[in-house]
């Protein structure tokens, strides 16, 4: 994965709880074979590859070895996932073989919820918005043999309720105002329904595709207990609650006991896991037998493989001892070897923005009073060359899109000018950005305020005369891609004046360290982040991620404007207010727009399943159950 969804800051994200997702659509690109964007085709193709049909003849059982990302492994079992542990999708994939949600997207490559493999119904609202009634579909079970029922729903939003009273960073999906806040009561009608009161109306869409996607029921007839010998408790007692909350909490950290604690062999997924090593992160699951979903697992055993890096991983899948594993761009060059070696090659574009991270709350050399002007931003945007990344082998390798926004130019919300950039590659318009608002620039040099105080054409409130731009930027250990473009950006600020030292970081390090709302001790540490961006949900509202209140607003950016967009977005059913926030945000800059990577997948031609098992794998949701060794 490359990022984590908004509100869940890993995301599993979410980055994030993290949901990726990716949008598909558009003509098929032949970079694959060449590792360099076609002439003439600067935004990149929408697609990298082509999909397979399904072929062979299935045989049951056997083992797939699956590369995880490197320094990228699950730390968390209890699909109610803190933000300083929704560091990447692989906490979020893990829990969901094992623990399925209330509602699955996408479906296939398309941005919506999968009415087969969701639990239940498409919910009904009705009472103007402020109702909500989920019915549960019949037959699925948990692999103790009892029903998912309503009471398991009912029993996730009372832990939830729980986490949040105990400490609001205890679930990485919290914005506050928003579920579960927003409920006025949830009740089980019957086993089968569950009904919501709201406290205000909300957008059918937002509700469903934003909140109710991170609705995980879980065991209540099993899980309710405040010890592994106790008894089971009434979780709508407060008290009982939290007891029970605090347990399950303390058992999801510690990984030593992973594969061997009871509870976590009580799933409704069709995996669950068998094996787990706590010094390397290596984890295998084993197929549920009791698995009661549309597709029974055929293949036996999931391995999910540690690297230390992408190169690592890229070896060990060139020589045939991986089954799948995605492949960065610094590896697009060689993708024809993948394919003579025995690999089908797929790629998109997620549903999703990549960025360079700003970090408002940065006091540090003053650097929260330069970010706060937009005349900055927009100056800093201006020395971001998207198309020539792209182009570029030493970076994207043509594996990319250009993206100026938090949605992109297939998301059906989006206006037309999305895919355009507001400020364009141009170093001589930072330079004039800069010298009109008063700063002297000193090519290679230090660039210094000399005009100090808030007018149009003075530095800024707050920012002192022979205040110099100083920032740091940390950046993504692997892939090799963020060295490279953070590197590139760096060199263009120093010849303005403008100092950015890089670092490397790992991908977990940067998101539990360097995240406002998770860790805000940290906040005077960094000026700048790059990690891989944010998938998002289909109903593509930033709510949760740039509005100022956000759990998942990972550089404390407020604005305003944004806020009053964002509730427009989510309080009302008006797609025009989802387009007006996207083109506030393209334009405000709340982080600064990098290109959106291709998530590229390589998989064994040995492997079959559904085509649209396999054209999902850009959302880094894997449906392996229905995968087949042939």
């Amino acid at each position: 994965m490359s990022g984590v969804r908004t509100r869940r800051a890993l995301a599993a994200a979410v980055l994030a709880t993290l949901l990726p997702l990716s949008a598909c659509s558009g003509g098929t690109g032949d970079t694959g074979d060449q590792g360099a964007a076609p002439a003439g085709r600067t935004q990149g193709s929408q697609t990298f590859g082509e999909l397979p049909p399904e072929s062979g003849t299935p045989k049951d059982g056997g083992a797939v070895d699956i590369a995880q990302q490197p320094g990228a492994g699950p730390y968390y079992v209890l699909p109610i996932v803190p933000g300083a542990f929704n560091s990447t999708y692989v906490t979020y994939q893990f829990q969901r073989l094992m623990y399925r949600p209330l509602y699955w997207f996408p479906e296939g490559a398309s941005p919506k919820v999968n009415p087969r493999l969701s639990l239940a119904e498409l919910p009904e609202f009705s009472d103007g918005n402020k109702t909500v009634t989920i019915k549960l579909k019949p037959g699925y079970t948990w692999s103790d043999g009892n029903p998912v029922e309503a009471g398991d729903v009912v029993f996730f939003i009372n832990l939830v309720k729980a986490a949040l009273r105990k400490n609001a960073a205890n679930w990485a999906g919290y914005t506050p105002g928003q579920f579960p806040d927003n409920l006025d009561s949830v009740t089980a009608t019957d086993a089968s329904t569950v009904t919501m009161k709201l406290k205000e109306a909300y957008n059918p869409e937002w509700f469903t595709t934003d909140q109710l996607t991170s609705v995980v029921p879980l065991p209540a007839k099993q899980w309710a207990r405040a010890s592994a010998d106790g008894p089971i408790l009434d979780h709508a007692d407060p008290e009982n609650a939290e007891a029970i909350y605090t347990y399950l909490d303390k058992a999801s950290r510690d990984p030593a006991t992973f594969a061997s604690n009871p509870l976590w062999q009580t799933v409704n997924g069709p995996y669950r896991l068998s094996a787990f090593d706590v010094t390397t992160n290596f984890y295998a699951m084993t197929a549920n037998e009791k698995y009661t979903g549309p597709q029974k697992p055929r293949i036996q055993t999931l391995n999910f493989r540690p690297f230390t890096s992408e190169t690592a991983k890229f070896n060990q899948l060139l020589s045939g001892n991986l089954t799948m594993a995605t492949v960065d761009q610094a590896h697009v060059g060689q993708v024809r070897a993948l394919k003579a070696a025995g690999y089908h090659v797929y790629g998109a574009p997620r549903l999703g923005f990549n960025f360079i991270m700003l970090n408002f709350k940065d006091t540090t050399d003053n650097v929260d009073k330069i970010l706060g002007q937009l005349y900055v931003r927009q100056a800093l945007q201006h020395l971001i060359d998207q198309p020539g990344y792209i182009a570029s082998k030493g970076m994207y390798n043509g594996a990319a899109a250009e993206s100026y926004g938090t949605a992109p130019a297939t998301s059906p919300y989006a206006s037309p000018d999305v895919a355009t950039a507001p400020y364009p590659y141009d170093p001589a318009a930072a330079r004039k950005l800069l010298e009109e608002h008063g700063w002297k620039v000193v090519p290679n040099g230090a660039t210094t305020c000399e005009r100090p105080g808030s007018g149009p054409t003075e530095c800024g409130e707050g920012i002192p005369q022979g205040q110099t731009i100083t920032f740091n930027l940390f950046y993504r250990s692997e892939p090799q891609l963020h060295s490279a473009v953070s590197t590139a950006f760096a060199s263009e600020a120093r010849k303005l004046g403008i100092s950015i030292s890089v670092a490397p970081k790992t991908f977990s390090f940067l998101i539990q360290n360097y995240n406002v709302p998770a860790a805000p001790d940290k906040a005077g540490e960094w000026a700048m982040s790059t990690w891989g961006g944010f998938s998002i949900t289909p109903y593509p509202t930033m709510t949760g991620t740039f509005d100022s209140e956000g759990s998942g607003n990972v550089g404390a950016y407020s604005d305003a404007k944004t806020d009053e967009l964002i509730r427009a977005s989510v309080h009302g059913d008006d797609r025009d207010a989802v387009k007006a926030e996207i083109e506030h945000l393209r334009t405000n800059l709340p982080v600064l727009w990098l290109p959106n990577a291709h998530t590229i997948w390589a998989w064994k031609d040995t492997l079959s399943g559904p085509q649209e098992t396999f054209a999902a794998l850009p959302t880094t949701v894997l449906t392996p159950e229905y995968w087949y060794l042939k």
